[in-house]
C-alpha cells in the first residue's frame, strides 16, 4: 500500500531523541492550543457571534469531521512529503485557521474550524512515524506519552494565556497570538528536516485509500483498541470543551478562575501522560494501565454529577484535576499500544486509521453532550453521559486484552 511504504524502508542513522521530542512536542502543543482557544474563550466569543455558548460543542464536532478526513489521507501524505514536512504544513494551516477565527463572523469561524480540523488530523500520524523510527522499544510508552503531553500543555496555554490576552486586548488578539506561535514552530522545524524526511518517496501516490481502515476493522485486536479511543476521546473532549462554561454557569466561577482551573486540569493530564507511560513501561502491560485509567475516569465523572456552587472550591478543583489525570492522560499509552500492535511497516497508516475512530468519538460526543445540556439545563447533570463513555472504553480495552490473549 503506497500510503505506508515509507514505514518499511531501512532504518536511518540515529537521530537525536531530545531534539525530535522537542519538535513533536511543540507541534502537538501549538496544534492543541489552536483548536482549544475558541472553547476557552467561548463566553467572550459567543455573544459577538450571536450564538449561545453551548454551540461550542457543534464547533468542536465539525472541527473533528475535518480531522477524520485528514487522518485517512495522512499516511499517504507522510509517505510522499515526509513526516517533518507534514508537521510544518499542519502548523501553517493552524496559523491560517486562527487568523480566520479572529474575524468576528460565523462564516469565517466555519472556515477556520474546517481548516483547523484538517491540520489537527495530520499531527499524530506524522509524529508516530518519527517516534516509531527513532525511539528505543523499552522506552516507547514513555516517549509517546511525553510527546502527548503537548495536548494538555496546549490546553494550559489556551486556558491561561487566552483570557489574559483576550480581556485587555480583545479575543481576536489571543487568536492572532496563537497563529504567530504556529508560524514560529513551523519555521524552527525546518532545522534537520532534510534528514528526518530522507525516507520519503518522491514518486506517485494514491492519496485516498481505505486499506488501512479495512485492516483495522478486520483485525480484532486493532478493532477493539481503536473502538476504545472512540469513547475515550469523546470523554476527553466533552470534559475539556465544556469545562469553562460549566464552571462559570453552573458552579459560579469567574472566567479567569475557570481558565486557571482548565490550565490545572491540563497540567494534571500532562503529569498523567508521563506517569501512565512510565507505569506501562515498568509493568510491561499498557492495556492493563489503560483499563485502570478508564476506571478513574468513570469514578471522577460520576462524582462531578453531584457538584454544586456550595462545594468548597478546593474540593471542586481537586476533583477536576483527578479527571484531568485520567481523561486527559490516556493518549500516550493508547498510541504506543496502537504502534505496538500494528503490523510491521504499517505504523503511520494504522495510526491514521485508528485516529479516524478517535476523531469520530470527538465528533459525536460534544454534540450529544450539548443536547443533554439542553435537556437537563445543567452541564454537571450531563456528566452521567461521560461516566458511561468511560465504562464503555474500559470494556473495549478488556475485550482487546482478551482477544490478544494478554
Amino acid at each position: 500500500m503506497s500510503a505506508t511504504a515509507a514505514d518499511a524502508s531501512p532504518p536511518e542513522a540515529p537521530v537525536g531523541l531530545t531534539g525530535l521530542l522537542a519538535e513533536t512536542l511543540a507541534v502537538q502543543c501549538l496544534g492543541t492550543t489552536a483548536i482549544l482557544i475558541v472553547p476557552a474563550l467561548a463566553p467572550l466569543i459567543a455573544p459577538d457571534l450571536g450564538v449561545p455558548t453551548s454551540m461550542v460543542g457543534y464547533q468542536i464536532s465539525l472541527l473533528y469531521v475535518a480531522g477524520m478526513f485528514a487522518s485517512v489521507i495522512a499516511g499517504a501524505l507522510v509517505t510522499r512529503f515526509g513526516p517533518c514536512r507534514i508537521s510544518q504544513t499542519a502548523m501553517g494551516l493552524h496559523a491560517t485557521s486562527c487568523a480566520l477565527a479572529s474575524i468576528p463572523s460565523l462564516w469565517s469561524m466555519l472556515a477556520a474550524t474546517l481548516v483547523g480540523g484538517f491540520a489537527y488530523g495530520l499531527i499524530n500520524p506524522s509524529a508516530s512515524d518519527l517516534l516509531m523510527r527513532h525511539s528505543p522499544p523499552a522506552r516507547r510508552n514513555l516517549i509517546f506519552s511525553f510527546k502527548q503531553t503537548g495536548v494538555p500543555l496546549g490546553g494550559v496555554v489556551a486556558g491561561l494565556a487566552g483570557p489574559q490576552i483576550a480581556l485587555p486586548f480583545g479575543w481576536p488578539a489571543a487568536l492572532l497570538a496563537v497563529a504567530g506561535g504556529c508560524l514560529v514552530v513551523a519555521a524552527l522545524s525546518q532545522i534537520g528536516r532534510a534528514r528526518l524526511d530522507s525516507h520519503r518517496l518522491r514518486g506517485q501516490m494514491r492519496l485516498f485509500s481505505l486499506g488501512a481502515l479495512r485492516l483495522v476493522v478486520a483485525t480484532p485486536a486493532l478493532r477493539w483498541i481503536a473502538a476504545s479511543s472512540f469513547f475515550f476521546s469523546s470523554m476527553q473532549l466533552c470534559a475539556i470543551t465544556f469545562l469553562v462554561v460549566l464552571l462559570v454557569e453552573d458552579l459560579g466561577f469567574s472566567l479567569v478562575e475557570a481558565g486557571a482551573l482548565l490550565a490545572a486540569v491540563q497540567v494534571g493530564g500532562a503529569v498523567g501522560r508521563v506517569l501512565w507511560g512510565q507505569v506501562a513501561d515498568m509493568v510491561g502491560d499498557g492495556l492493563a494501565v489503560l483499563f485502570g485509567i478508564a476506571l478513574v475516569m468513570a469514578a471522577a465523572s460520576a462524582t462531578i454529577m453531584f457538584a454544586t456552587p456550595a462545594w468548597p472550591p478546593e474540593i471542586t478543583a481537586s476533583l477536576f484535576i483527578v479527571l484531568g489525570l485520567s481523561a486527559v492522560g490516556w493518549n500516550g499509552v493508547y498510541l504506543s499500544e496502537v504502534a505496538r500492535q500494528a503490523p510491521a511497516g504499517l505504523v503511520s497508516a494504522v495510526t491514521g486509521a485508528s485516529m479516524f475512530f478517535t476523531f469520530t468519538g470527538v465528533v459525536f460526543g460534544p454534540v450529544i453532550f450539548s443536547e443533554m445540556h439542553n435537556a437537563t439545563g445543567t452541564y454537571v447533570g450531563s456528566y452521567g453521559f461521560l461516566t458511561a463513555l468511560a465504562l464503555a472504553g474500559a470494556l473495549m480495552v478488556a475485550i482487546n486484552r482478551w482477544t490478544r490473549g494478554a
